[in-house]
């Protein structure tokens, strides 16, 4: 059979650069051209600000989780810290009062018994931050799993009342609560008219700090931290009320004092609290074990508890044993029930619980054989 390479050679090579034409008339636009992107690691990193830059610092800012305190030790130094500056603010008082006594000027900043004073100002901002950590206490709280009753937003309310006592202190609110009182229901009460603001605070408070009180039982020491908090402010409020000190020059002492130490007091206990849901949240707080269980009570038990009547000996019973599965087995043939004799079956049939075993199979096997054997002779 001859093969004409030239001609087959020939008539392929046309096609062939006419194909080679059109794709070059193809590649030749440029709006035909594949979108080609550059490799990632050829392109610069994209810059987030002009003057920052990537801005990889902002990762390894302190979060706000981060302020409370992981040990013990450093909420009790916020409360030392915070008590010696109101100590202090206290201390400047009396500095005061003994130099308007020779003659001096008042200094506004330093005259508790003044609104916008700096002991107003410290016990606004000790309120305000005893709302930033219940907001916190919130945030974490809020994602327990066994919460079913939603308790945790006892901590909203308790945070809002944190921030109406900071208003309190720096506007004057308890004041105009009395006067906006007294001139609706027509009488002051006791006084001038202050008892209206203590029921006020005494039952929104009592309120909301009890279930605080509740939700903090976990938490041994701002509990207590609480109560103290609590004891110190009613103590304030019947001084206020004028039940409890007499109207002197020191008068304002006591009770501005006890004002920052319950508000000192309050930060304490919702810093104690908020450092341990954290430590809750993150596992590490010291759990108790659980008892462990009552094993071998026959052994354990001593010799002469043995002696005793045997009705009230202890006996040691087994676990539940697992249920066995079932066992598929193949139905007997009637031709192997006939030809079987009694003592055959009875002495190979296995039990119905279970299977027949390789040597058990092999020997009813050899048996049947020779039975068969047997007849056809």
């Amino acid at each position: 059979m001859p093969l004409n390479t030239s001609s087959s050679y020939g008539r392929f090579g046309q096609r062939d650069d006419r194909h080679r034409r059109l794709l070059t008339d193809e590649l030749s636009n440029p709006n035909d051209w594949p979108v080609c992107s550059d490799w990632p690691e050829a392109e610069p990193p994209a810059q987030k600000s002009e003057h920052y830059g990537d801005a990889d610092f902002l990762e390894q800012q302190l979060r706000l989780f981060d302020l409370i305190p992981r040990h013990l030790l450093g909420v009790v130094l916020l409360l030392l810290v915070t008590s010696a500056i109101g100590v202090g603010l206290e201390a400047s008082y009396a500095w005061m009062l003994e130099r308007v006594a020779h003659g001096g000027a008042r200094v506004a900043a330093l005259d508790l018994a003044a609104k916008g004073s700096l002991g107003c100002w410290f016990s606004s901002l000790l309120l305000v931050a005893a709302s930033v950590a219940a907001l916190l206490v919130y945030s974490i709280r809020r994602h327990r799993i066994d919460d079913y009753q939603g308790r945790y937003r006892i901590w909203l309310s308790a945070a809002a009342v944190c921030f109406l006592l900071a208003t309190d202190h720096a506007a004057s609110l308890r004041e105009a609560f009395r006067d906006a009182m007294v001139v609706v229901t027509g009488t002051p009460l006791t006084g001038d008219g202050s008892l209206w603001w203590a029921v006020f605070y005494a039952l929104v408070c009592g309120a909301v700090g009890s279930r605080v009180l509740m939700d903090m039982r976990s938490s041994f020491t701002s509990m207590g931290l609480l109560l103290l908090a609590a004891l110190v402010h009613t103590l304030a409020v019947v001084g206020q009320l004028g039940r409890l000190l007499p109207a002197d020059g020191h008068r304002v002492i006591y009770l501005t004092g006890a004002e920052m130490l319950g508000n000192v007091l309050l930060l304490a206990a919702m810093m104690a609290h908020a450092r341990h849901v954290i430590l809750d949240a993150e596992g590490l707080l010291l759990r108790d074990e659980p008892p462990p269980e009552e094993e071998g009570l026959a052994e354990t038990e001593p010799p002469e508890a043995e002696e005793d009547d045997g009705d009230t000996r202890w006996m040691k019973i087994d676990a539940p044993h697992a249920i066995p599965q079932p066992v598929f087995q193949r139905a007997e043939t009637s031709m192997s029930k006939s030809t079987v004799s009694p003592s055959i079956s009875t002495s190979v049939s296995p039990p119905l619980n279970r299977k027949l075993t390789k040597g058990e199979r092999k020997t009813l096997k050899e048996r049947l054989l020779r039975e068969r054997m047997q007849r056809e002779r």
